[in-house]
């Protein structure tokens, strides 16, 4: 009978999730950065699950998870539980039937039927190790030193992000305390109502908002004086509240006939007697309507701040650097096999040969491309008129070899000229080409149609092609990272040229759409501005 051996604790449990804790991550929202990191770890290991695991007290946490719809699983069943307890290398379990640790596991047992398993340790700079990245596949396998070498980096990569966002979280729970506080001490609009819901005192700062006097208001019910709406549904619950002797608060955007449309922060209270009997509550609020705008300028200047951290350089780096160096490793020594031993091998050594050449071409073409689109962020665009008859002559220079083998043609109608970064722009023209002569139907030669109308204050630069065409289901996806409708065995390609065209539609403060009929064709529309605000050139 298979049996699942409990996972050992961590000499310092009590300090590791200490410091798991104070980082404020567990629970939080899923983040792009995290997700990137879940996708490459798949990608480069070649399996369908990796996720980015924090190990709790008495659970696993996924910040990340691709291939894998659990967002949490008991830690009693966690592999990466017992992956923690030594944060110096990556643990790997190339069969997990065949380890007494997890044999009786439900997740090799059950529906998941987990049959491979590596993961690397994520370990803080004080040598706490807080979780791992890691993959899981349903096949009995193993991993090169360059696989395991990426998966350290990966693990190392997160270790950065968590402390960056801690950090994040810290400042903004700080200044969101400040706000409160400010917004405390503040309160300028006072009301004492009875328990009848009648006003019995407002200061003069409540009748400067309201534009009335004193006579106006004391004796008046508040729903006449609100709108029997408003204080059924936001005021009277609070209220009440406050009547029955706790405290409340709540937020509302109020129309003051003297001040127009203005959020204020209300707190209600209750009065007592000096028998300790409730007789009413006190209202005090303030009007943070320019706190609120500021908030939101800040929250939009912590974003481009977020953007453009370090953590976004050193990524770049390690896409650029260091998991670069194992896969040119892996192609430099294929390659030297197959030009020295090839005829050495048997036909079986070869076949799995090609496999790995191929994959290995794949890989590096894949992190030229991701690099690519990494780098698109701190690309200034520099838009000037650009003509796209020039842009199409290069185009049929740079594909020549493709239009040669497929038969193919680049046609452009009329001398049209944009507004638009060149490079840019000669990039997405270049991907959306290539994919229309890529995925041409069986037996008709690819024709590509590079058009541009002016049409409502924007340029269209449509791309047009006669090949296969989108199914409607598809048409949203296409330009998802890593989003392929077709295998390699049919078209070349690793999902990342569509996305990197609209990333840089974005960053002209446009877009891009597509329109298409399966067996006839598809048309991408390009949609700039033709005259461009200021804040698309930044």
């Amino acid at each position: 009978m298979s049996t699942m051996l409990t996972h050992p604790l961590p000499a310092n449990e009590p300090q590791r999730l200490a410091r798991l804790h104070g980082l404020g991550i567990l629970d939080t929202l899923p983040q792009k950065a995290f997700d990137d990191i879940s996708a490459l770890a798949r990608l480069i290991c070649g399996t369908p699950v990796a996720l980015v695991s924090l190990v709790d007290q008495d659970r696993q946490w996924f910040k990340s998870s691709v291939g894998m719809q659990e967002r949490e699983t008991p830690r009693a069943v966690a592999f990466c539980s017992h992956a923690i307890l030594e944060p110096e290398q990556v643990m790997v379990v190339e069969d997990l039937r065949l380890d007494q640790r997890f044999s009786g596991n439900p997740f090799v047992t059950g529906h998941l039927s987990a049959r491979f398993y590596a993961g690397a340790p994520i370990v803080t700079a004080d040598g706490f190790a807080l979780g791992t990245v890691c993959v899981i596949d349903q096949q009995a396998r193993t991993l090169h030193p360059g696989q395991l070498d990426a998966l350290q980096r990966l693990a190392s990569l997160v270790t950065s992000l968590l402390e960056h966002e801690s950090v994040r979280i810290e400042e903004a729970r700080r200044q969101h305390e400040q706000l409160t506080a400010m917004a405390i001490s503040g309160l300028d609009l006072q009301v004492y109502i009875d328990t009848q819901y009648v006003y019995q005192h407002v200061n003069d700062t409540f009748l400067a908002y309201w534009g009335c006097t004193r006579e106006q208001i004391i004796g008046r019910k508040l729903a006449e004086h609100v709108g029997e709406e408003a204080f059924r549904t936001i005021i009277q619950p609070q209220l009440d509240k406050a009547l029955a002797g706790e405290h409340s608060s709540y937020t509302r955007k109020t129309v003051f006939p003297a001040r127009g449309a203005r959020f204020v922060e209300a707190a209600m209270l209750p009065v007592r007697n000096a028998r300790g009997e409730i007789t009413g509550a006190v209202m005090r609020a303030q009007d943070v309507q320019e706190t609120r705008t500021r908030e939101a300028q800040l929250q939009q200047t912590v974003a481009l701040l977020e953007q453009r951290t370090m953590e976004q350089e050193r990524f770049i780096h390690i896409i650029s650097h260091d998991l670069r160096e194992p896969i040119n490793t892996v192609n430099n020594f294929t390659s030297l096999l197959v030009s020295d031993h090839q005829q050495e091998l048997t036909p079986t050594a070869q076949r799995y040969l090609s496999f790995v050449q191929s994959g290995g071409q794949r890989m590096r073409l894949l992190l030229d491309d991701l690099l690519h689109f990494v780098r698109l962020g701190n690309h200034i665009v520099e838009l000037r008129p650009v003509e796209i008859v020039r842009l199409v002559d290069q185009l049929l220079e740079d594909l020549a070899p493709l239009l040669k083998r497929l038969d193919g043609r680049i046609e452009c109608l009329g001398q049209p000229t944009v507004m638009a970064d060149e490079t840019l722009l000669h990039i997405v023209l270049k991907n959306l080409a290539s994919n229309g002569l890529k995925f041409a139907r069986r037996g008709v030669p690819p024709v590509v149609r590079i058009t541009v109308e002016h049409v409502d204050g924007e340029h269209r630069i449509h791309v047009s092609d006669n090949g296969i065409g989108i199914a409607a289901e598809h048409q949203r996806d296409i330009f998802d990272m890593f989003k392929r409708l077709h295998t390699r065995t049919h078209h070349e390609g690793n999902g990342l040229g569509l996305s990197v065209c609209r990333r840089i539609a974005q960053l002209h403060g446009g877009r891009i759409s597509v329109h298409s009929v399966p067996g006839e064709g598809s048309r991408f529309t390009l949609h700039l501005t033709a005259a461009p605000a200021a804040a698309a050139l930044e």
